[in-house]
């Protein structure tokens, strides 16, 4: 099964609008991907599959329903890790490119992240975000619009702060890979919804940050402390 997330139709919209979404047999979109639709009044279509496919899906689900809950969540977890990992990384270059502050923002981030990890390990609640003194709610706020500040799809290198939004931007996309990650394992057939959606409310919410913070590196005012 795959997740539609928002950040990928963001993307999608960006570069061509569109007013019909079709979502493809075995597919999922994610709450946050369904409300961006709704916001842009984007219909969203469920295509059919077809009767062979039906018939196998059925057949298949009982017998390995255990087995894909299983390698769903070694695959959550391996990528976790490697997440975590590449805070470090990221954090270690701006450090090394005469960068300490926004090293140590990162860092702090990565701290954020890394009770997430602990969180869906423990299966407990995580514990809330605080940044630049802001609260979540906040951070919400001030994240608002954000696609129409930062392309996060097209940087120019020679920039002044070219690497800094590089190592930032690789960052925001591997965060980008979670989502769906989580909802995989974690999602509720029955009700449709997800069982662990506040790790993912958490995720998105590192991902805003780390948004804003590219906006800085662009030169931008609207965040600034």
């Amino acid at each position: 099964m795959r997740f539609v997330t928002e950040m990928e139709l963001r993307e999608i919209y960006k570069t061509n609008p569109f007013v019909t979404y079709v979502l493809e047999p075995d597919t999922k979109i994610t709450p946050g991907a369904r409300q961006f639709l709704v916001d842009r009044r984007v219909a969203l279509v469920q295509a059919e599959p077809q009767l062979g496919e039906v018939v196998e899906a059925k057949t298949d689900q009982s017998s390995q329903l255990e087995q894909q809950e299983s390698w769903s969540t070694l695959r959550l977890r391996g990528s976790m890790d490697r997440i975590e990992a590449t805070f470090f990384l990221t954090a270690s270059e701006l450090l090394h490119s005469g960068d300490a502050v926004l090293s140590e923002e990162v860092m702090a981030l990565g701290r954020y992240f890394r009770n997430v990890r602990k969180a869906e390990l423990e299966r407990t609640a995580p514990c809330n975000i605080q940044f630049w003194g802001w609260t979540e709610e906040e951070i919400k706020k001030r994240s608002e619009n954000l696609e129409e500040y930062v392309n996060t799809g097209q940087f120019d290198l020679g920039l002044e702060k070219g690497k800094e939004l590089a190592l930032l931007n690789h960052l925001r996309a591997s965060l980008g890979e979670v989502e769906p990650a989580i909802l995989e394992t974690y999602w509720n057939e029955e009700k449709q919804s997800c069982s662990r959606q506040d790790l993912v409310n958490k995720i998105n919410l590192i991902i805003n940050i780390i948004c804003m913070m590219m906006w800085e590196c662009l030169g931008g005012e609207k965040w600034k402390r």
